[in-house]
Order: C-alpha cells, then structure tokens, then sequence
C-alpha cells in the first residue's frame, strides 16, 4: 500500500480455505515497512452477516478473535511462520435460506497511526 512518505509491502497466505470450529489456521506472511512510521501488523477472522427482506439488504460485520504482531520499526521487516489463529464456537447457519447468509474470512492488514488499514487479503473460510 503507498503512504506519502514511503509504502508498507504485505504478503500472506494459509495452508488450505476450508476450516472448522476449533482448528488452527496457521498464517505465514511478510511485512515490510518502508515508510518513516511505526506498523503493527495483525490477523483476524470476520463474520459477515448479510440479511435481506422486503426488497433492502442489510450487512453487519464482526470480528469473532485476532491476533497482533510486533511493532515494525522504519526499515525492518516481520515474518510469521505458522502464527496461530484458532478458529472460534460459531454460531450455527442455515443453508439455502435466501434472507440470511453469513461468510466467514480471515483478513490480514496493518495498524499505522492508530488506524486499521487492510492491504485486500480476505480468504473465505
């Protein structure tokens, strides 16, 4: 992602898409910071509630657990082998319902000055 005053470089990727309650999903990635600021790189599972009725969609987000990082200094780098997210007790879904659908993905993104910036991994689990 580019910052005005240099770029934060991420790459991430998981053994396999398809997990269950109670399984670890272990994420390897890279952070690279080349900007003069302070990054924390962190990983979380969202829950994305989609419910639809009377011709109006509306979507709900939730972070059901994460997991934080180190703090990257400018010039230096991160690399995860295998950090650790427990997938979480989820609640239960109804299949081929057509007003509620719930999507389930692990989003890896940065912290820079206090705010949550996602550099666009979302894997659908």
């Amino acid at each position: 992602m580019f910052i005005p005053d240099g770029s934060v470089s991420v790459a991430a990727r998981v053994g396999r898409k398809g997990y269950g309650e109670g399984e670890d999903i272990c994420i390897d990635a890279q952070f690279e910071n080349s900007c003069s600021r302070i990054v924390v790189p962190k990983a979380a599972i969202i829950a994305k509630h989609i419910y639809r009725a009377n011709g109006r969609t509306k979507e709900f987000h939730e972070k059901l657990t994460s997991v934080r990082g180190d703090h990257i200094v400018s010039g230096m780098c991160d690399v995860w082998q295998g950090r650790v997210l427990r997938v979480p007790k989820l609640k239960p879904t109804i299949l081929g319902c057509d007003i509620i659908h719930v999507d389930y993905c692990l989003r890896v993104s940065y912290i820079l000055d206090n705010q949550c910036r996602c550099f666009g991994l979302h894997l659908r689990i």
